[in-house]
């Protein structure tokens, strides 16, 4: 049984008029919120867990000589504070010289990654 299916039949259990009834409507509603909003964020990451996924699959072993396992960085992001009180003013900057936005589809698990945090920072500032 899925959240939702739970919540319709609480919905249905209760719909007397007793204070017990309307406190749970109450408590139904918190839940409904909760999970809109749980399903609004997994709404936010799913394009960042698609590139970490795409990153992970491109995993390779270490060359013959590598001595280290991390290879030299390939995008850099700047980030910074925005000033002002228009409400069009998010508060801060980011971006990258690195990183174009078609990059979702790069061949480069960097350029996926950065894009997609770049992307997720300024979706998560729209939300109320």
């Amino acid at each position: 049984m899925t959240d939702q299916e739970t919540i319709d039949r609480a919905r249905l259990l209760f719909v007397g008029d007793t204070q017990g009834d309307r406190l749970a409507r109450e408590v139904i509603g918190i839940a409904e919120r909760a999970t809109q909003q749980r399903d609004e964020l997994q709404e936010l990451l799913t394009p960042l867990r698609d590139a970490v996924l795409f990153a992970r699959a491109q995993r390779r072993p270490m060359g013959i000589g590598q001595d280290f396992p991390r290879a030299p960085s390939c995008v850099s992001i700047q980030l910074g504070a925005e000033y002002g009180r228009e409400r069009d003013n998010v508060g801060f900057w980011i971006e990258s010289d690195d990183i174009a936005h078609t990059d979702t589809e790069s061949p480069s698990p960097c350029h996926r990654i950065g894009l997609a945090l770049i992307r997720l920072a300024y979706a998560v500032r729209s939300k109320p």
